[in-house]
């Protein structure tokens, strides 16, 4: 519990230190009410055998007037408490939010994102099923307010009737809480070791409701996902459900004792009034103190303060539970500090001469030895160049950018930038220097101005309106040289339209004209300061006519850049410096396009069959084009 209180203190002091005040004044204000009671029902008999006395009258007049005012003020406290705790659960839900993410995207690499290790570890910190911080937080005053209540009621019981069943009543009521967290705690191991099946449970419940509603519909797999997402579901929570069952008899025991000892305590007062030994005012304080006492046993608060304790040390342990199993995210130099071989090259002009694999082998995090994606692959990208690298799916060209952008280390060999090894580099500001569309690009739910700016954050400045686009501007520019300028036009609130027909006045676009926002994205990069274009799959999405001008504009686009395009279309890298062809991890040829026809290798092979299939198709559409 204290912890709890502790984390929610240094989240948010003042919503923290007003909602505890609100749940110890609820306790107080109930301890006293049960006092004043007993003080009013106390002098009834006073007051009607004197009706003459008017000192009597006024003091009962004042005890009455007294319990009224306790009895208002308690019951409006409530209200204020609900208020209270809300804005907090809403403060620390935005607090956890941000823990969550930091320590998962502050490391420049992204080893650590498919580690179903960590992914566990972040569903714990984020909490599910019940077990969340802000839950707990939520019923944390209730509790405050169950356990202050009980105390000063069992002292009420004590100073009027006797010290001895106060203190067996308190200790049963302690008792019945203590049994529930017993029950609680086997839940929690149950629940611990389960989080991967519940994050399949929300894979697939993501699925149906944002991911593939589409295909599901198609395939008509409605069902299927239903009854999947519920067996899944039932899998992952069945083995709490048989550790709460273990402790239902058990609960019940406790729960028997707790009632027969409150039970026996009343007939106990009830027995010294009978014989005369306790006055009125006294019964009328001990019953409803007694009463009160049991009723103060809060096991449900109690359960959900102990499973968002479990989620809160998840949250706490991330960002080391991280680094444990990932040592490697924090190897070369993190930003602004000198690396481990002390030099401090300027990486915001590289690349000078070019950039080097050198018998780079490479395989993913837990895959089997000899399932390398790249071995051996030597490799120069000289600076200035327009490279491109073509192979089938699978060849690990999309492996390689990664690789190039240091977001993964190879698992042999090196790579180096103008000589020095990109371990040494200030990795955060040698990804600032790539500008890269990815064949999964990002379709960020923004205005369309928004979705170009972020390709240069700095350039971009601190979020707030998007701004008036001047065609002369950078955005401007580059929108016409990505070919999207039309495409804004058209738009209901030109580059003020957010780009998710989700939003009130959104729009969706279609593949090829998110392909292009992607390249304007790229491009305004490198208008603010990439020195290094890659470009993953840029036609994918594009007609053949969209295709056409992109090959057009292709060596104006990497003027002046070294630049990497990697293509399954041939007609797109054609006009590139260097081919380099990537077969079974490495490269196997490299040369221009008219080297590589003349060889008549792997690529000559590969492009004369795709230009055979676009001839048919432009035949049948347009008539004969040159290929």
């Amino acid at each position: 519990m204290f912890a709890l209180i502790g984390y929610a203190y240094q989240v948010a002091r003042r919503n923290t230190l007003l909602t505890l005040g609100l749940a110890v004044s609820s306790s107080v204000l109930g301890v006293l009410l049960t006092y004043l009671v007993g003080q009013v029902v106390g002098a009834v008999p006073d007051v009607v055998a004197d009706r003459s006395a008017a000192m009597s009258l006024a003091g009962f007049g004042f005890l009455l007037a007294a319990m009224l005012v306790v009895f208002v003020a308690q019951s409006t406290l409530p209200a204020l408490t609900q208020v209270a705790q809300w804005n907090l659960s809403n403060r620390v839900s935005r607090d956890i939010g941000v823990r969550v993410i930091d320590p998962l995207l502050r490391p420049r690499r992204i080893h650590h994102l498919e580690d179903p290790q960590v992914q566990d570890e972040q569903e714990r910190a984020k909490g599910k099923e019940g077990y969340q911080v802000s839950n707990g937080l939520h019923t944390l005053p209730g509790l405050v307010s169950s356990r202050l209540t009980l105390l000063g009621s069992a002292v009420l019981v004590g100073r009027t009737f006797s010290w001895p069943v106060a203190v067996v009543l308190a200790a049963v009521t302690f008792f019945m809480e203590w049994d529930r967290r017993r029950v609680v705690e086997r839940e929690i191991d149950s629940w611990w070791g389960l989080t991967e099946g519940q994050r399949r449970t929300w894979y697939l419940f993501d699925l149906g409701m944002k991911d593939a509603p589409k295909e599901l519909r198609v395939f008509g797999l409605n069902r299927w996902l239903v009854e999947r997402h519920l067996r899944e579901w039932l899998d992952a929570m069945r083995p709490v459900w048989a550790a709460r069952r273990k402790g239902t008899a058990a609960a019940a025991g406790a729960a028997v004792v707790h009632l027969t000892a409150h039970a026996v305590a009343v007939v106990l007062v009830a027995r010294a009034a009978l014989a005369g030994d306790l006055p009125l005012t006294q019964v009328a304080t001990a019953v409803p103190a007694i009463l009160a006492v049991g009723m103060s046993y809060n096991g449900f608060a109690a359960v959900q303060v102990r499973r968002a304790q479990t989620a809160l040390r998840a949250l706490r342990e991330l960002p080391g539970f991280i680094a444990e199993h990932h040592p490697e995210q924090t190897e070369g130099r993190a930003e602004g500090q000198p690396g481990p071989t002390m030099r401090t090259p300027d990486v915001g002009a590289m690349p000078r001469e070019c950039v080097r694999f050198e018998n780079v082998s490479f395989r993913y995090p837990g895959a089997a030895e000899g399932a390398e994606v790249l071995s051996g692959l030597d490799l120069e990208i000289r600076a200035g160049e327009a490279l491109a690298l073509v192979g089938v799916n699978g060849a690990g060209k999309s492996t390689l950018v990664k690789l190039l952008a240091g977001v993964y280390q190879p698992t042999s060999g090196r790579i180096t930038v103008d000589g020095v090894d990109l371990r040494d580099l200030d990795l955060a500001r040698w990804q600032r220097r790539i500008a890269a569309i990815v064949q999964d690009f990002l379709r960020f739910p923004l205005s369309a101005a928004d979705n170009v700016v972020l390709g240069a954050v700095e350039h971009a400045g601190p979020p707030g309106p998007s701004p008036a686009v001047d065609p002369g501007d950078a955005v401007g520019r580059v929108a016409a040289e990505a070919g999207i300028t039309d495409v804004v036009a058209r738009l209901p609130s030109g580059w003020n339209t957010v780009l998710d027909k989700t939003y009130t006045g959104g729009v969706d676009l279609s593949g090829g004209e998110w392909q292009r926002v992607a390249l304007a994205r790229a491009l305004f990069a490198v208008d603010a300061g990439a020195g290094v274009l890659v470009l993953d799959e840029p036609a994918a999405a594009l007609d053949v006519r969209a295709e056409a001008e992109l090959v057009e504009r292709y060596l104006d686009l990497t003027s002046g850049l070294t630049s990497l395009i990697i293509s399954h279309r041939f007609s797109v890298v054609r006009d590139a410096h260097r081919i380099c062809v990537l077969e079974n991890g490495r490269i196997v040829e490299s040369g221009t396009h008219e080297e590589l026809l003349g060889t008549g290798g792997r690529y000559a092979d590969m492009f004369t069959l795709q230009a055979e299939r676009y001839a048919v198709a432009e035949v049948a559409e347009r008539g004969p084009v040159d290929v």
